[in-house]
């Protein structure tokens, strides 16, 4: 658009972020997107692709139900047989549930326990159980879960403590 306007009073920023983004600028094709899609503006574009904006917020949602999933329907439930607290080839049930959530805890998978259920069912708002937390307190209930790069990092950062925590827990003493 610049090239076209040269030297024009409207080839500027702020007038730019005002146009709509041609689908073919941004993936290299030209395809016709779903009929209901609004067309968008470069300067939307801008705000939810920039560092900690809109896209940063829902993969960081998304990483937290992702991992917590993780943890609830495969994880844990290896540790329990791992360490002798269910039996070999255990599955997911209401038993196994009650014998996970009495021998097999942490303080960071409670946490992130919390963080989930705000998103999935909260609409990202935290609720009253977030005062519940433990290790990330950075939410106080009425609060938007805004799970920033920062917060991300930390996040994956307590992962990686947990997975060395695992592996210690299978070596000698």
């Amino acid at each position: 658009m610049k090239k076209i306007l040269g030297e024009h009073e409207y080839a500027n920023t702020e007038f730019q972020d005002t146009c709509s983004m041609a689908y073919e600028d941004l993936c290299k094709k030209d395809f016709i997107p779903v009929a209901m899609s609004y067309p968008m503006k470069q300067g939307s574009i801008k705000k939810r692709i920039c560092e900690n904006g809109q896209n940063y917020v829902l993969l960081g949602n998304l990483c937290v139900v992702s991992a917590y999933s993780y943890w609830e329907e495969y994880l844990r439930i290896e540790i329990g047989i791992a360490t002798g607290i269910l039996k070999k080839g255990s599955k997911n049930s209401k038993e196994t549930r009650k014998i996970l959530n009495q021998y097999v805890k942490s303080d960071f998978w409670g946490d992130m326990k919390h963080l989930r259920h705000s998103i999935v069912h909260n609409d990202g708002i935290a609720n009253s159980d977030i005062s519940k937390c433990k290790i990330i307190n950075w939410f106080k209930p009425g609060q938007k879960i805004n799970l920033n790069y920062d917060r991300m990092r930390k996040i994956f950062l307590l992962i990686g403590q947990f997975r060395n925590a695992l592996h210690s827990m299978s070596l000698p003493p």
